[in-house]
């Protein structure tokens, strides 16, 4: 399983706004020690091996959040604040648009990662999301991909949170991810 480049990079515009460029580039530098890759220039198209992605965000977080892992959530709340206000997706989606955004949640996966499946499903007023074929669970997945799906649907929504129920996760030892949603009402 590789992850592109583009969740890299989301992380560098996250780091950079919250703790400085030197910091940023200091960090990186370590890590390219431990794993090449860092070393080299990371496109939007570049491929990354999960298991150096991985190392590289259990360091961040060690470094820049002192281990808590809640931070992979946070990762995936700002990637799409940003994705949605200046990123790929601004001109995509509008205020309200969350159920479409919630059914298109799927192809954020495959943008990212290239094994593994993202689904979404609209039951009533809310949305399940399940991840699963994921070679490597690794509660990074989990939370840092419901989380952008949580800011997501937060941003479009105007609402400073969307209250999610867990009903499996990497995190709980589960081989797959299910999470259900529930959708504001529209306006």
């Amino acid at each position: 399983m590789d992850v592109k480049g583009v969740a890299f990079l989301a992380r560098q515009t996250m780091m950079v706004q919250a703790f400085g460029e030197p910091a940023w580039k200091a960090f990186v530098a370590e890590q390219a020690k431990r794993d090449p890759i860092f070393g080299q220039l990371i496109m939007p198209v570049s491929r990354i091996p999960a298991e150096a992605f991985l190392r590289f965000n259990e360091a961040m977080t060690q470094r820049f959040y002192g281990g808590d892992s809640k931070a992979y959530w946070q990762y995936g709340i700002k990637s799409a604040e940003y994705a949605l206000s200046q990123g790929q997706l601004k001109t995509m989606f509008g205020k309200d648009d969350f159920r479409r955004f919630a059914l298109f949640t799927p192809g954020i996966w495959k943008g990212y990662f290239t094994e593994g499946e993202l689904t979404a499903q609209l039951q009533g007023d809310s949305v399940e999301l399940r991840i699963t074929g994921v070679p490597r669970p690794h509660v990074y997945f989990e939370l840092a991909v419901m989380g952008f799906a949580a800011g997501g649907l937060a941003y479009l929504s105007g609402r400073k949170e969307i209250h999610h129920e867990v009903v499996k996760g990497f995190s709980r030892g589960d081989m797959e991810v299910l999470y259900r949603f529930t959708l504001p009402t529209p306006g």
